[in-house]
């Protein structure tokens, strides 16, 4: 809810994300926001394999489709390929059970981090602390970071820690 005595909200639309829309009620938001999958932080396991399960797209861009999962962004999603050593672009047809519990495993982690910090932080030994940097390279072994667009946004990952898909 959103109410103001005085004064003016200002919103820059910096990342094109179209803007701010108002939900007359509760009814309502729905119909703003779209469908939502389960959120990221309160998925379990066997709800997470099962929301993946016969998915064929790349595995950043289906962690970031929130209709899917709930609550990852650009940022997150790179971290948590990272930390899991996992490509953003691997299909997620081809992630093993291992594969799945690690990625589970490390996206919680990820966002309880975050949580705590009210942010995606940019700590010393995360992807996101290096991120920005002119040349960033990785935090775990110094290697060059590799970026290019998958799913319409920059990705970030290490080509010797997140190997290409085949």
């Amino acid at each position: 809810m959103l109410s103001l005595d005085r004064g003016e909200l200002r919103y820059a639309d910096q990342r094109k994300l179209r803007g701010i829309w108002l939900a007359p009620c509760e009814d309502d938001v729905a119909e703003v926001i779209g469908p939502q999958g389960p959120d990221a932080l309160g998925i379990d396991l066997r709800r997470f394999r099962d929301v993946l399960a016969g998915r064929r797209g790349r595995l950043k861009t289906t962690l970031t489709d929130q209709s899917v999962i709930a609550g990852l962004g650009n940022l997150l999603t790179d971290e948590i390929c990272w930390q899991a050593r996992l490509h953003p672009s691997r299909s997620v047809s081809e992630l093993d059970d291992a594969d799945l519990r690690q990625l589970h495993a490390t996206m919680r982690w990820v966002l309880r981090t975050a949580v705590r910090h009210g942010r995606v932080p940019g700590l010393p030994r995360w992807l996101t602390g290096v991120r920005d940097d002119p040349d960033p390279s990785c935090p775990r072994c110094g290697t060059r970071l590799a970026r290019a667009r998958t799913g319409g946004r920059t990705s970030m990952w290490c080509p010797r820690y997140q190997a290409e898909p085949r």
